[in-house]
């Protein structure tokens, strides 16, 4: 892999990730009032491990990410992203608790490493899981409550002798962020080092080279959030990552639905932001929550960052009762083919559960979008274009393409694009702006997707 990395787990020697600090609700910048404090109104049935059911033996856990999707570009050319798959022996990790996870990453940092979660991990329990106590706060939860994963890992759950794979609960996945020397601002570090003729692939500030595969991760509730409209806590957040793959996961707002709070309590599920780049996200299943995925937080400002940026492909994912941002998209030059939607906008359908919209196309963005099978009940065939793709925002992006879908719907039945736009009023690209996906993928028909997708996405169904 290009460049170098430095890991940033101790923040400004104050905060350090995935070690708790118990801090009181506080005031931040106008944002975080403590009273708008409220804890987890649901904790899960815990399914908390001690013994590996495999005994130690590793099967797919030195195995590098296949060549079908962004992640296995870059700048220079073709990649192969190996995550740990080189890690010494005394670098593969198999643990229990979310303290055992953090040591690891500790321990190993920036070396090639595998790390096998087993069981249950929550940051809020610790001594051996063995104690609960809930975020005391944002500080405590933005801290405490994330991992933060440096560039060579691979991260994997194991499933049980049941077959339920490991989960994650109440906790923060972040890839990225690991500036030089940590004090580093990303967006002066880096105009300095372009500036001085260096190139700009080889800046220390992208965490690359990351696999994670067969996890089920629920959502954080956020206890103390931005203000009633705007929560903090993501599932998942890349920003400022590169050639990351991500396969077999599965997430949700678990327990811990929006209903059963009155503002808002989930941000992201999983973003992809901040100048990330050569990312793929395949063989996922996303279902019960708000905004699913952002790639590119933000129109102004974010061009340095992000133009040129945010290549990534997601593939053979089932999006399953969601809301919304399936993906919505800035900047990003995405690949999206032979995923399953599946929504419901009637009135009979819980809140939790409702759709509301598909593909989101904006700013900047340039996306290929193929095969798609889309399910929407309630759904007339002329509100596709509001829904299925767009969102009604009508920002425009660069380019898009759309081809080969199917969508059913109660409103009309089984339709091919034939009978709808399926470019829903956006250009295709034009000249520089044309591209065509560097690496070799399967296409199949949007009825076969469907099957693929149902039998084969998430976490515990890893071959």
């Amino acid at each position: 892999m290009t460049g170098a990395s430095t890991p940033l787990q101790n923040v400004n020697g104050s905060y350090t990730y995935g070690v708790r600090n118990y801090l009181a609700p506080a005031l931040i910048d106008k944002l975080h009032n403590p009273s708008n404090y409220k804890a987890a109104g649901v904790v899960p049935t815990w399914q908390f491990a001690t013994v590996d059911p495999t005994g130690g033996k590793l099967s797919f856990e030195r195995a590098t990410a296949p060549q079908d999707g962004w992640h296995t570009w870059s700048r220079k050319g073709k990649v192969i992203v190996t995550g740990g798959s080189a890690a010494a022996t005394n670098r593969v990790y198999t643990v229990f608790n979310g303290q055992q996870l953090v040591a690891a990453l500790a321990e190993s940092g920036i070396e090639p490493k595998i790390v096998r979660v087993v069981g249950h991990i929550d940051l809020r329990w610790s001594s051996n899981n063995t104690v609960f106590k809930e975020y005391t706060g944002y500080l405590d939860q933005k801290f405490g409550g994330s991992i933060m994963i440096p560039s060579n890992t691979t991260l994997v759950g194991i499933n049980d002798a049941q077959g339920r794979p490991a989960r994650l609960t109440g906790t923060s996945i972040l890839i990225g962020g690991e500036l030089a020397n940590g004090a580093v601002d990303a967006q002066a570090g880096y105009m300095a080092w372009v500036n001085a003729g260096k190139d700009g692939e080889d800046y220390p500030t992208w965490t690359r080279n990351i696999i994670i595969r067969n996890l089920q991760i629920d959502a954080p509730w956020d206890v103390n959030p931005e203000d009633s409209a705007n929560a903090y806590a993501d599932g998942m957040t890349l920003s400022r990552a590169q050639n990351i793959y991500i396969d077999h996961v599965s997430m949700s707002d678990g327990d811990t639905p929006g209903s059963l709070s009155s503002d808002t309590r989930h941000d992201g599920l999983l973003d992809i932001v901040r100048g990330s780049d050569y990312a793929t996200v395949t063989n996922s299943y996303f279902h019960k929550h708000g905004k699913t995925t952002l790639i590119g937080n933000g129109d102004s400002g974010r061009a340095w960052s992000d133009a040129g940026r945010l290549h990534v492909t997601l593939s053979n994912n089932f999006y399953d009762r969601l809301y919304s941002r399936m993906p919505l998209n800035r900047f990003g030059q995405v690949h999206v083919f032979n995923n399953y939607i599946y929504g419901r906008t009637d009135s009979a359908v819980p809140a939790d559960l409702k759709f509301s919209s598909g593909l989101d196309p904006r700013y900047q963005s340039n996306m290929l979008v193929q095969n798609m099978y889309f399910e929407i009940t309630g759904l007339a065939l002329d509100g596709f274009c509001k829904k299925g793709i767009d969102g009604g925002n009508g920002t425009a992006p660069i380019g898009f393409r759309s081809s080969g879908h199917l969508m059913l719907t109660d409103k009309g039945g089984n339709t091919t694009p034939a009978a709808w736009d399926g470019q829903c009023g956006y250009a295709v690209p034009t000249g520089a702006n044309v591209w065509t996906p560097p690496y070799s993928y399967t296409l199949v028909t949007a009825t076969a997707a469907k099957a693929n997708v149902v039998a084969n996405a998430g976490a515990g169904k890893l071959k």
